[in-house]
């Protein structure tokens, strides 16, 4: 019906049609009138005679001067609905220009249709495996929900397949179930009903999949996760989040008028945050890019001092909510171009160079508004040597693994960027579309030319689970290590983002590098203390086995680049 409706004023209107490429995209428009004579005069007169369903991707919030009617509309908010945005992809309709998705193709900043779909497939199937054991005829007492967060939920190219598993007590009036009563026992101890929970998710995924899946496993990472890694080798990461009806907790709540709600991990996060973009579409291509010149120049990554996708995405939030032009229509956003993404990409870098990052605390919302702050909040979320404020309650700052030496490191990153732009003569669309790609080309200089010494660690393992497990504990320590190094020996340090894994899979490689040669490292009795700690933290891992191996060794950074040079074993 809306296809043979859209040929009818295709033929009435041909003036009107601005797509040059003539997609049927359908789409509705809800608008508000003053009085009911301007909507009688409005009123469409082709009505259709029989109902449709049609799949809805945004909701357009449309806005103009309230005493000017001759002022047309314009697009203010493009607010995704569902559970997900779907994924930008090459010659995709209702995106950007086709020149820009072009480059994006070109510079292999798209994720595959194959690699998304296999994402898709495992969130679906995990999915339904949960709902075998969490249903309404199991329990009356709790709901559960299987969620996506991360750069799956967002549409862009990531790694991992990043979900949560929440279970909810819910108020009810029927009677509970066996599982209910079980739940109800276990409540009163956190940890208990927490592990109680990831061991009956382990069971069913591993009786689900057991001849699809290589490992499934708990990790001690930042947060407890179940890691699954498929044979087609997409992992999926479930963090698992239990919200009780606590009568203590909620008094406290109410007491310090705080949302009575809880935000799910990762993902009202991410929904308060789309709000701020204006346009899905051209904030997943911004920060596509931004990503991944951060991981290029060496600069992504929580776990390694560094900022996280997350944090990275507030800050294109901000960009696209401040910087881009109107949209008038939808045809405005199909024709989003080079030339306007490279005017984005550079007002990224120029704000964020510009910005005081040792003083000033970045957020969203507007600086007269202050969010309450928690009586008692966990100290870890005060730490942070950059700090950007998450827009979703409680207001943590996403930034708090970042450290005065990887905080500096981030800025001459985006000085770095705004030097090659003011070097280059920059004038055509060609020129842009050149600079854009230049700024792709950085590469992560570690360690710099300041750095005079290594601390090399090196791990291993027997299997793929363990190892993985193995490293991933190694890595949540990192942090306390560094910020050991700077308070405690007052040393500047510069972390690589990645692990070295090693031909062999089961070995890997990770160096930091300090400003101090290594003699005065060795020599060092604060830096010893902290060295040793460290040391403990890593041999204390409760699940560690006698294959897990792990040691470091102090070196000169003439000698590691020598070692670089060698093969791989």
């Amino acid at each position: 019906h809306l296809k043979q409706l859209r040929g009818q004023l295709a033929q009435l209107f041909s003036n009107c049609l601005k797509n040059d490429r003539n997609t049927y995209n359908p789409h509705m428009t809800v608008a508000q009138f003053d009085s009911q004579e301007e909507f009688n005069q409005a009123k469409p007169s082709l009505i259709l005679n029989e109902s449709f369903e049609f799949p809805v991707q945004y909701l357009y919030i449309l806005q103009r001067p309230h005493d000017n009617d001759t002022t047309p509309f314009h697009i203010v908010h493009q607010i995704p609905l569902g559970p997900m945005l779907h994924s930008i992809s090459y010659k995709q309709f209702n995106s950007v220009h086709i020149k820009l998705q072009e480059f994006f193709q070109t510079m292999n900043l798209y994720e595959s249709n194959e690699s998304y779909q296999r994402k898709q497939d495992k969130f679906e199937k995990l999915s339904r495996c949960f709902q075998q054991v969490f249903n309404k005829d199991t329990l009356h007492c709790f709901t559960h929900s299987f969620l996506p967060y991360g750069s799956f939920r967002i549409g862009i190219n990531g790694q991992d397949v990043d979900t949560v598993f929440l279970l909810n007590e819910i108020k009810s009036v029927n009677t509970e179930t066996t599982f209910d009563e079980t739940l109800h026992q276990l409540k009163h101890n956190s940890s208990t009903l927490n592990n109680y929970i990831v061991n009956l998710l382990e069971t069913q995924i591993n009786g689900n999949f057991k001849n699809e899946i290589i490992y499934c496993m708990k990790i001690e990472a930042l947060f407890p996760i179940i890691s699954i890694l498929f044979n087609d080798q997409t992992k999926v990461e479930i963090f698992v989040q239990i919200e009780l009806n606590n009568e203590q907790l909620i008094e406290r709540k109410v007491a310090n008028d705080l949302h009575l709600l809880e935000s799910i991990h990762g993902v009202h996060d991410i929904e308060r945050l789309l709000v701020h973009v204006r346009s899905p579409p051209i904030f997943q291509h911004l920060l596509t890019y931004i990503r991944t010149w951060a991981q290029h120049m060496g600069l992504y990554g929580q776990v390694y001092g560094y900022l996280s996708g997350y944090c990275w995405a507030i800050l294109c939030a901000h960009i696209c909510h401040k910087h881009l032009s109107p949209i008038k229509s939808l045809s405005s956003i199909e024709e989003f171009s080079i030339d306007e993404f490279f005017s984005l990409v550079k007002q990224f870098f120029s704000t964020f160079a510009q910005f005081n990052w040792s003083a000033d605390t970045f957020c969203l919302y507007p600086k007269s508004y202050k969010p309450v702050t928690y009586s008692g909040r966990s100290q870890i979320y005060q730490r942070g040597s950059m700090r950007i404020i998450s827009p979703s309650p409680p207001f943590n700052n996403a930034a708090r693994a970042t450290k005065k030496s990887t905080r500096n490191l981030i800025i001459q990153g985006f000085h770095h960027v705004i030097q090659l732009l003011d070097s280059t003569n920059i004038i055509t669309t060609e020129d842009k579309s050149n600079a854009l790609e230049q700024i792709l080309d950085l590469n992560n200089d570690f360690p710099n030319e300041k750095m005079k010494s290594i601390v090399q660690l090196i791990i291993s393992s027997e299997t793929v689970n363990e190892f993985d497990s193995w490293i991933g504990w190694i890595k949540s320590r990192l942090s306390f290590f560094f910020s050991d190094c700077e308070e405690t020996c007052h040393y500047t340090f510069q972390s690589q983002n990645t692990i070295g894994y090693q031909s062999t899979k089961n070995k890997a490689l990770y160096a930091i590098a300090f400003q101090v040669d290594s003699t005065t490292l060795q020599q060092c009795r604060k830096f010893t203390v902290c060295l040793q700690k460290f040391i403990d933290q890593v041999n204390s891992f409760v699940n560690r086995t006698t294959s897990m191996k792990f040691s470091l060794k102090i070196i000169s950074i003439d000698d590691w680049k020598l070692e670089q040079i060698k093969p791989k074993l």
